[in-house]
This record gives C-alpha cells, structure tokens and sequence, in this order.
C-alpha cells in the first residue's frame, strides 16, 4: 500500500471500489473500479455520437492549448489529443488515472477542482483556447461553483472558450407516462436528498449560463440534450443511441448512489441495490419514451 501515491490509494464499499481520498475527504465519492470505467466510455461513446461526432460547439478551428477539468476515464481527453496533434492539451482530475498509450501531447495531473484553479506547476493564465468542464457536479461543492467558473475564465486566452456539460438525473417520459411513485421518481427524491445533504447541487445543469454570465463571460448560450434511453426513438440512429444509452444509465443510477444513499441518507446497501434494480426495470419499459435532460453550456473570455 505504501508504494501507491496517495491519490491512486482505493477502498472498497459495497462491494465497489473507491478513491481513498475521495472518501476520506467527502469530495467525489463514486466509485473507480472497472465497472465504472466501462460505463464512463460507454457514457463518452453515447454523447459523442449524439453530439454528431463533436468534441465541443465553440467555435474553434485550431486550438493551441486545451484543458479538461475532470477527465475520469480519459476517453474525451484522448480523443481531442489525438484530433489536434499540434494542441497542448491538459487534463485534471481529482483521481489521476494513467492512460495507456497516453499521446505525447497530453499532461495529466492529480487535482481538486474544490482547490482555486491557480497552481502555476499546473495552469497557466491566460493561456487555454478551450476549457472543457463534464459531469463534475458530483464532486464540487455548492458554494464553488461561482468562484470555479471565475477561476476557469482567468484561463481563458482573450476569445478563448468555456464549455459545461452536466446531467439533470431526474429521468423524464417523452409518452408521461411516468408515474410520480415510480422507481426513477423516488430514485431522484433520494438522490436530490443525499446530494444537498452532502453540500452539493443535484440541478446545477440548469444554472451553468447564468453562472457563465455572472462571471463575466460573453456571447453565452446553451442547449438542453434530451439523450433516449432505449430503444424508443422513431429515428433509426437516436434508437440506437438510446439501446446503448440503456445499460449505461442503468450503471450511472448505481454509481451515482451507492456511497450517498448508505451514508447520507442511512440506507442499507439493500434497499439502494432494490430501487436501483427497480429503476433499471423501468429503464427497460420503452412504451416510457424515457430520456435524461444534458444541460451544455458555453461562453467565451472578452477579446
């Protein structure tokens, strides 16, 4: 144990593997084992082709230098490595996998995004053509989000670009058929309980552009992805999508609650294991239309 750096150290709960740190310190508590990281590359699979194979919306041709805040699995960081060849691209996360067969043009490093967003060994003002920020809400808290959105546009070069990606969990029915004591419904009450318990944001999708504007950023925008879950969508590549989508969201639900339910909201691993199952039984029911809500926002630093 003592020749793992602290920051790779795991733990095991519930049968699932953890960032030591994460846990000992209340900042990301989801789990890193195999599992997850199978369903974090499935989850970049699905929104890349629902994004019609895009990295990112900004407007940007040939960028120079790119961060990544929060790269997990490292399959978006990568990628973009791999596209932009000539690009100095950075990627930060509070547990810093090593990536096999890591492209020469990618820097990884082990960071807090609690932590102010200033460690010169790490960042650099003034400097990033894009900054890209996804699925991070689960591990920042409430009362930071301003201060890392300010953080994030003191990087940004003049015209340089933020970009936002989060999800809104609470899974929703294109048919309403979705009854309010559904599985998914008393999934997401648990869910918006254990995350306000634990200092943190559950809707914090919806707020991404005004905070984007509060911090001074212009020419904001945004859009709200509905992503099918299921087989369900009339559109020949959407229903595929959404297939894919199925299992994956079916693992998010688990991932997502496991460590809160059992220690914020005081459930045995059972009962967050049954309305797991049940919620994964609905996700199978297509005559739901079931989709979940992806909030993306962007906004670029004054030229």
């Amino acid at each position: 144990m003592s020749n793992i750096p602290e920051e790779l150290r795991r733990v095991i709960i519930h049968e699932r593997d953890f960032q030591k740190l994460s846990v000992d310190r209340k900042i990301y508590c989801v789990p890193v084992d195999e599992r997850e990281e199978d369903r974090l590359t499935a989850q970049h699979d699905v929104l890349y082709r629902f994004c019609g194979e895009r990295l990112f919306f900004a407007p940007i041709s040939n960028p120079r230098r790119i961060l990544d805040c929060g790269y997990g699995r490292g399959d978006w960081v990568v990628q973009v490595a791999e596209e932009y060849e000539d690009c100095e691209v950075t990627g930060i996360d509070i547990y810093p996998i090593l990536i096999a067969d890591q492209p020469e043009n990618l820097s990884l490093f082990g960071y807090n995004l609690n932590d102010r967003l200033n460690d010169p060994e790490v960042f650099e003002r003034s400097a990033y053509d894009l900054v890209h920020s996804r699925f991070v809400g689960q591990g920042i808290k409430t009362s930071r989000w301003g201060s890392y959105v300010r953080d994030i546009k003191v990087l940004l070069r003049p015209n340089g670009w933020l970009q936002m990606m989060e999800y809104y969990a609470n899974i929703q029915s294109d048919s309403g058929r979705l009854s309010s004591q559904s599985a998914l419904r008393r999934w997401w009450e648990a869910y918006v309980s254990a995350m306000e318990r634990s200092n943190r944001d559950p809707r914090i999708g919806q707020r991404l552009q005004q905070l984007m504007t509060e911090a001074g950023l212009r020419d904001v925008g945004g859009t709200i992805m509905h992503v099918p879950i299921g087989g369900w969508d009339p559109d020949a590549a959407k229903a595929n999508i959404g297939r894919d989508n199925a299992g994956m969201i079916g693992e998010l639900l688990d991932s997502l609650a496991i460590w809160p339910f059992t220690e914020r909201l005081g459930w045995t691993a059972a009962q967050v294991e049954a309305l797991t199952n049940a919620a994964r039984s609905e996700i199978q029911d297509t005559s739901l239309r079931l989709y979940i809500p992806v909030y993306i926002a962007w906004g670029r630093r004054r030229g």
